[in-house]
């Protein structure tokens, strides 16, 4: 059976062109830096085919050499912006300055060698293969958990794709089995076939991580405070609670920390809500700055917050008290009108088996404590 590979190069264009002109309708236009590299990757990787379609269809000799080297910038520049994308999901990723430096290499070195065609063919072949195997690395061991299923996919199509380029580059270079870009040898009828399904595993890969990342945002708006960037109630008890059941289970020390924004009512009477509000984010930015990477931090309602300390005893629990209080008195001229303070109860969880409302009421009641014997200070429950 003959294959007709201008037909099969017209048809993985258009199938590229189809995804190109409905991804960024499906995804919109709010998107992280890595959903717009995905997605800029599909039109660049579109346009490199078109032009390599026009380069085997143009008889003159620089237009071929114009527009062959537009084609191979495509598909660098693409394969940049994909690694770009996985490595907005799963963190710093290794080998980025390489792929960075061959965007630049691959279609300079490739006009430069354009009068050879075993060593034009030999270089971009062997140098996109590098590229694709480096996506492949990329989608493997991320920076911070990450869902497997989207990363094995792009794990599949980008070797696959790397390991048909480098046959391909080894027949340009080595062989005269492949004197054009549409010679119906085997391996480039394999090949052609092979980036055509790689581009769409990959692109569908990629589809799913953007899904994943907007999903992942709308969770965490649902456990986030949208005015001080805490987490709310909802989010404080589902990562509280379990951490209060691990810590009975492994019998450590854990403190929590109930804080109420001092005359919180006279400032929003006196200054108006918005300087209430600015107090209540000068609040948050507070305790974020000023916590232990391991401790929790929530915007329980109104003025109130609360801070759970794992692994702290009551000395470390007063000492971050006391922090507070000196980043809040740094903080707040610059910020608000007046001055701002708090008042905090101390709960240290009891033996055996205490439950996080048995530990928030304790903390209550000290917080309680400290607000009726004038403020501004803490007190500890007995």
């Amino acid at each position: 059976m003959n294959i007709d590979l201008n037909t099969v190069l017209i048809v993985n264009v258009v199938n590229v062109m189809v995804l190109a002109l409905t991804v960024p309708l499906m995804m919109g236009q709010k998107l992280s830096i890595a959903a717009r590299s995905a997605r800029l990757a599909l039109i660049v990787n579109a346009l490199g085919w078109i032009c390599m379609i026009a380069s085997n269809n143009w008889p003159e000799q620089w237009q071929d050499h114009v527009l062959s080297t537009f084609a191979v910038t495509g598909y660098s520049v693409s394969n940049w912006l994909y690694f770009r994308g996985v490595a907005g999901w799963l963190g710093p990723r290794p080998l980025a300055r390489s792929m960075l430096a061959l965007t630049f290499l691959i279609p300079v070195v490739y006009a430069a060698l354009f009068p050879s065609y075993a060593l034009r063919v030999g270089w971009s072949n062997f140098m996109l293969a590098a590229q694709m195997l480096i996506i492949a690395r990329a989608a493997v061991f991320p920076a911070h958990e990450a869902p497997r299923n989207w990363r094995w996919v792009v794990v599949l199509a980008s070797a696959s794709a790397g390991i048909f380029t480098i046959g391909r580059g080894i027949l340009g270079a080595f062989t005269d089995l492949y004197p054009s870009f549409l010679t119906p040898h085997p391996w480039n009828i394999a090949a052609m076939i092979s980036t055509n399904v790689s581009l769409l595993l990959l692109n569908f890969a990629l589809l799913i991580a953007w899904r994943q990342e907007a999903e992942l945002a709308l969770r965490q708006l649902s456990v986030t405070d949208p005015l001080t960037g805490v987490h709310n109630r909802r989010g404080w008890y589902e990562v509280a609670a379990p951490l209060i059941a691990q810590t009975n289970r492994l019998d450590q020390p854990l403190a929590l920390l109930m804080l109420d924004l001092d005359h919180f009512k006279q400032i929003n009477d006196a200054h108006g809500h918005s300087v209430g509000d600015q107090a209540l984010q000068l609040m948050g930015r507070v305790l974020s700055q000023g916590r232990r990477g391991s401790d929790v931090v929530a915007r329980l309602g109104g003025e109130e917050f609360a801070v759970l300390l794992p692994m702290a005893d009551q000395a470390a629990a007063q000492n971050l008290d006391q922090r507070l209080r000196s980043l809040l008195t740094d903080m707040a001229p610059s910020t608000l009108p007046c001055a701002v303070n708090f008042s905090s109860g101390l709960a240290m969880l009891r033996r055996p088996g205490e439950t996080l409302e048995q530990l928030m009421n304790r903390a209550d009641a000290a917080l309680y404590a400290a607000k009726h014997s004038g403020r501004g200070q803490i007190a500890i429950s007995d």
